[in-house]
């Protein structure tokens, strides 16, 4: 009786070790997977000189390939920080972000006479499971991956955000 006790306590040790070492090793694929969004959207937001409709249209395409989504936590979180949600179509939430405007100096400037703008682009670390998500409501802290480009200078073009749906996506 003694070596089946001590037989289940040991299957018990071995499986306890497995499930952790894949929860880490799923954590860090989706932390990747956040990581390299983040990166990506950056650099097409740079690249098309802010946040438009062609930016959102590259970015959603990037995401849809890359699998990338934000939960409905994170929806919560980000709208609760101050940070808005680009939506692609069907109304999906793509990525939060924040538009921080700049006069010529690099001072914080908040009328519409803004010389630049940076923006602060945030995604998540998905961690989709539904009892953890309900208990850890306040995870977007946590799971956070963000940066934020580099100054864009204004053209003119007013690329504010797009909270409007003036993308026909």
């Amino acid at each position: 009786m003694r070596d089946a006790i001590g037989g289940a306590f040991s299957i018990t040790a071995i499986v306890i070790f497995l499930i952790i070492v894949n929860c880490f090793l799923a954590f860090s694929v989706n932390y990747t997977k956040a990581f390299r969004a983040k990166n990506e959207i950056r650099s097409i937001i740079e690249k098309n000189e802010g946040l438009g409709c062609n930016a959102l249209h590259q970015i959603e395409d990037f995401l849809t390939k890359n699998h990338y989504r934000i939960g409905d936590p994170y929806e919560r979180w980000c709208s609760n920080n101050g940070y808005k949600i680009a939506k692609g179509k069907n109304n999906t939430p793509l990525f939060c972000y924040k538009v921080q405007k700049v006069d010529l100096t690099g001072a914080a400037n908040n009328n519409k006479a803004y010389k630049g703008a940076y923006y602060t682009v945030a995604t998540f670390v998905n961690i989709d499971i539904p009892i953890f998500n309900k208990i850890f409501s306040g995870i977007g802290n946590v799971f956070m991956v963000r940066g934020e480009t580099a100054l864009i200078y204004s053209s003119g073009i007013n690329y504010e955000g797009l909270d409007d749906g003036s993308c026909s996506i």
